[in-house]
């Protein structure tokens, strides 16, 4: 069990800290493009975020892991808007940006709803998956094609996460960030790797269910990314990187990596989940809705009911799973 646990342990601060480097360079090479915060957030940041779920989930589809792959998708959705979301609201009221509400919210939703249309038959199969990349990348070319170059605001140096974007003398240091992306991307899969083997070595002799540990242990370590990443966005009032990559993530873990998973090997879901955690998944996108809507923004109340929701999910889902 030692063994396990450093397993665990040392993939998920791997996890972290190549995620990390892949935030701040893949976010870097975006502004240097000229691409508007709200778009940045909502792809470039948010599937940056979102490659340790991505990873886990994959490599626990090859290895037989479904539990872990599907928990991950779906705890990681749930945490994202929970405990995400509701930590950065608590530093500091996050404004919603109108365009979010109008498309990127209600796209959110119904990708949901084709999530859950995916897994009421107890398995996602590869040409399901399939038509799941294949609508990720039709959302990312909306997000680029239209929104890519509109709201661009060029006035004082833009900041990610405290470092100041290059440029357009700065082209050197921005090249550099391609090679470094890269090499976040295969530490991200080692880190990935350890993770899921201590992960569903402790679930087995602990007696919790894969999925259980997917969608709690699993799917927190994968979130810490986008945890670190919003709530430094609210705290510098990166209000769209804030709430974009929350709302990108959770697209990309739907279409992204639960399609990925299930062209690797067909995902195979506990029809027990229906009874709490996938209508959990669906309520946590539909409460984005009445939380921004009136005053469009999410202040430190919601964001503290959020977190006693994740408090509350986390707590239920390890009681199921015992």
């Amino acid at each position: 069990m030692l063994v396990s646990a450093l397993l665990l342990v040392t993939g998920l601060v791997i996890l972290v800290l190549a995620g990390d480097r892949l935030v701040r360079s893949a976010g870097r090479l975006a502004l240097l493009l000229g691409m508007p915060p709200i778009v940045i957030g909502a792809t470039v940041v948010a599937f940056g975020t979102s490659m340790p779920e991505f990873t886990v989930s994959v490599i626990g589809a090859i290895q037989g892991a479904s539990g872990v792959a599907a928990g991950n998708v779906v705890g990681s959705n749930i945490i994202n808007i929970f405990a995400v979301l509701g930590f950065a609201a608590l530093i500091s009221p996050i404004a919603v940006h109108r365009r979010m509400l109008r498309f990127d919210i209600p796209v959110l939703v119904a990708v949901t709803g084709w999530a859950l249309f995916l897994l009421m038959d107890g398995v996602v199969t590869r040409i399901e998956g399939g038509i799941s990349v294949l609508l990720l990348f039709a959302f990312s070319a909306v997000q680029l094609k239209w929104f890519g170059s509109s709201d661009v605001q060029a006035e004082d140096p833009v900041e990610f996460e405290g470092f100041p974007v290059p440029h357009e003398g700065d082209h050197p240091r921005a090249i550099i960030e391609l090679p470094l992306v890269t090499v976040a991307v295969a530490v991200l899969a080692a880190g990935s790797w350890l993770f899921v083997r201590g992960a569903t070595d402790l679930a087995e002799r602990a007696g919790v269910s894969e999925f259980a540990i997917g969608a709690t242990v699993v799917a927190l370590g994968t979130s810490l990314p986008e945890l670190v990443t919003s709530v430094i966005a609210a705290w510098k009032r990166q209000d769209d990187i804030a709430i974009g990559n929350v709302v990108g993530s959770n697209l990309f873990n739907i279409l992204g990596v639960l399609g990925g998973a299930a062209l690797a090997r067909p995902v195979d879901i506990d029809l027990e989940l229906f009874q709490f955690e996938l209508p959990a998944m669906a309520v946590a996108a539909l409460v984005l809705v009445p939380l921004a809507w009136p005053r469009l923004r999410i202040g430190r109340i919601e964001g503290g009911l959020l977190v006693v929701a994740f408090i509350g999910y986390t707590a239920l889902t390890l009681i199921r799973g015992s």
